[in-house]
């Protein structure tokens, strides 16, 4: 089971005509990609989810005891997160609270992948999807209606007012090609080029592109690169917002 992720954000500009640096490349196979991201986790960083699908408590792992278990679409990352929780006195899961399609927040807690091959592979055929990467829940589970109106919000402010808070939040380096699915990766991709150099400089620079984060959430993005060509420096900065709609964008080169 696979959808798109619903992210949005990015982009600060001026104007430049410098160029050269291919796109991002590396030796990384998607498969070591996956096995980073699930072990890289942060346990201050909260990130919005959509809810895919909740189940019950039950023996899903194979070893003594039940689980419940929750399917999440990630906001800020493409993969996708099987949550494990154990389940309380008589199968009490305070996953059910949440239904499909609902978003909520969770502490990650670990640091590590949930362990036991065989008990990973009988929670993703539980959950129909074999493109989890699979943790732990550790910490409260919290309602983020108020956050969520706040990121609605944001949206209704001047593209200058807007870019002016992003550039303040927290840059959060996210990859176009491997953290983006669909619409968001042609989005995120073109958003990496526009900052690419890509004609013949003695320092082309390493075009990057943050997730601009506010109290563990991604309220948009910003897309940067500095370097030098023909013995005259360049900067580029541009600013999206959740919607991927550039809201500034600043150029210098001498």
């Amino acid at each position: 089971m696979r959808t798109s992720l619903r992210l949005s954000s990015l982009l600060l500009a001026s104007s430049l005509a410098a160029g050269c640096l291919g796109p991002e490349t590396g030796t990384d196979t998607l498969d070591t990609l996956q096995a980073t991201e699930q072990q890289a986790t942060d346990p201050t960083f909260r990130v919005y989810n959509i809810v895919e699908a909740v189940l019950p408590a039950a023996n899903y792992d194979g070893v003594a005891g039940d689980e419940c278990l929750a399917l999440l679409n990630p906001e800020h990352r493409l993969r996708k997160i099987i949550l494990v929780e154990t389940a309380g006195a008589g199968g009490s899961c305070a996953l059910n609270a949440y239904s499909a399609g609902t978003a909520f927040s969770f502490t990650w807690g670990d640091t590590s992948v949930y362990q036991g091959s065989s008990g990973i592979t009988a929670i993703r055929a539980a959950l129909s999807d074999n493109d989890g990467a699979v943790h732990h829940l550790i910490g409260s589970i919290t309602s983020e209606a108020s956050t969520l109106a706040n990121l609605q919000s944001f949206l209704t402010l001047s593209d200058a007012q807007q870019a002016s808070q992003l550039v303040t939040f927290t840059a959060d380096r996210v990859h176009s090609l491997y953290d983006f699915e669909g619409e968001e990766e042609v989005l995120a991709e073109a958003a990496y080029q526009a900052v690419r150099v890509s004609q013949p400089c003695e320092n082309p620079g390493s075009p990057r592109l943050d997730a601009r984060v506010y109290n563990g959430f991604v309220y948009g993005y910003t897309a940067s690169n500095s370097g030098s060509c023909h013995s005259g420096w360049f900067s580029k900065l541009h600013i999206y917002n959740r919607n991927w709609r550039l809201v500034a964008k600043q150029e210098y080169s001498e």
